[in-house]
């Protein structure tokens, strides 16, 4: 079952647009805050030049208080067209001297003690007002007191100032929210370009064509190339292994079945009942011989199949080695062969596929019986030499030539010198599942005759002895 895809594009794009619209909420309201401010701090500057220059106009004149209200600060006032503005001048105890006579007064203005600015916000006549209070001290040398000044304006100017400026903001965001997500667009169309090229590289291919692709890629993307290339090599390689295979296999098969079809036919038409009989065990031989390899072609099948799906495991060789030996020793023992394991106490463990690594012991130990001859010894050793952990298995048998010990751990070929009947497959599927374990498979001459195949495995493995 395929997994259900998502779209890098799609997601990128709403990961972009989402962060942009945060700040953009973020923007508006700093925008915001800024805008009332701005506006508060400039109408309130206005509103203090105004009440102070009415302040400057309030004077002791021979003991009287004098009120003379300039007309600039009403002018100064009157700017804010929509706004009202309202006044009042107070002595501290209360009396009013000119002006509303309901204006709210600042908080803490009971007691006077000196003269000061104060800004505060309340309703007045049904309208939210900003109000200035000054305080001024008026002195003579028998007077000797403070007036309160208080100085309103309806903030009608001033909000519509603060939605003005978070209103060119808002506009000035929404222009840049829309030129950023069209450039991020454009960026991820660009940078999503190289897989959409080795898409269409790989679409346009047959399904035979597992060459590299090389196309110019960032470097991001450059490890994905060198896993496909790696993925496509290992695919021709097995294809070619396959077909390889495949061809040896159905030239070696063929010459049996022939042989078989031919003395099946030669049986039918015999009359020599002795001679009908040896034809019949010939058919015999090669059935068996065709079952050998059939069964060994299945096994390699199976041993594929186990590499690709099985995950290695750690694997205590030494008693894997023990339990071949002693299923294997009953047929050695038909062929009047004795197996002897000489690394008792030695425990070494693998990191490999058991199934595989049994197949293999098997292979080497059943090849060792078949060419050993009668009331001969084959040994089986384990040893930890250096970086190495060595399986060697020794027979007394002929032997193989020195120029076809390599040629041997081919599939299906059988050695000059070789009487006994075979199929040629057994070392080659031992090789092969030894270097899949990243190990060597090598033969040497054993003293005085016979043969040493030597599995030697890296010392990543741990053992005791």
């Amino acid at each position: 079952m395929i997994a259900q895809s998502y779209s890098i594009r799609q997601r990128i794009w709403l990961v972009t647009a989402l962060v942009l619209f945060i700040m953009s909420c973020l923007v508006f309201w700093s925008a915001g805050l800024y805008g009332e401010r701005a506006a508060r701090i400039s109408y309130d500057r206005q509103l203090m030049g105004a009440a102070l220059q009415m302040a400057e106009n309030v004077n002791l004149v021979d003991g009287e208080i004098e009120i003379d209200l300039p007309v600039s600060a009403f002018e100064m006032l009157s700017m804010a067209k929509k706004d009202r503005a309202f006044y009042s001048i107070k002595t501290v105890s209360g009396e009013l001297l000119t002006g509303y006579p309901e204006l709210p007064l600042a908080p803490y203005t009971d007691e006077v003690k000196e003269a000061k600015i104060q800004y505060y916000d309340a309703h007045y006549s049904g309208e939210a007002t900003r109000f200035i209070q000054v305080t001024k001290r008026l002195l003579d040398s028998d007077f000797d007191n403070y007036i309160i000044l208080t100085l309103g304006q309806t903030i009608l100017a001033r909000a519509e100032l603060a939605h003005e400026m978070r209103l060119f903001v808002v506009q000035f965001v929404i222009v840049i929210f829309v030129v950023s997500l069209s450039l991020i667009l454009m960026g991820v169309w660009f940078v999503l370009r190289p897989l959409k090229q080795i898409r269409k590289e790989l679409d346009s291919r047959s399904s035979v064509d597992l060459s590299p692709i090389n196309l110019i890629v960032p470097r991001e993307i450059t490890p994905l190339i060198r896993s496909i290339n790696f993925f496509m090599a290992q695919l021709q390689l097995t294809l070619e292994r396959l077909k390889r295979f495949s061809s040896e296999a159905a030239h070696q098969l063929r010459t049996p079945l022939a042989g078989l079809s031919l003395e099946a036919q030669s049986a039918l038409t015999e009359t020599n009942e002795k001679a009908r009989q040896e034809q019949l065990g010939n058919i015999v031989s090669c059935s068996n011989e065709l079952t050998i390899m059939i069964s060994q072609l299945l096994s390699r099948a199976d041993l594929v199949h186990r590499f690709q799906s099985d995950e290695n495991q750690q694997v205590h060789f030494s008693a894997l080695v023990v339990d071949v030996c002693r299923d294997i020793a009953i047929t050695a023992l038909k062929d009047e062969v004795e197996i002897a394991y000489l690394s008792e106490g030695l425990e070494l463990k693998l990191h490999g596929n058991e199934y595989a690594l049994r197949q293999m012991v098997r292979n080497i130990l059943e090849n060792a019986i078949k060419y050993s001859p009668k009331y001969a010894v084959v040994e089986v050793e384990l040893l930890c030499v250096g970086k190495q952990a060595l399986l060697q298995v020794r027979d007394s048998g002929e032997g193989i030539k020195d120029e076809e010990k390599e040629r041997v751990l081919e599939y299906f070929y059988r050695g000059s010198n070789n009487l006994q009947p075979g199929t040629g497959i057994g070392l080659a599927i031992a090789k092969e599942i030894a270097e899949h374990h990243n190990a060597s498979l090598c033969l040497k001459d054993n003293a005085p005759t016979g043969l040493i195949v030597e599995v030697a495995f890296p010392r990543e493995s741990e053992y005791e002895s």
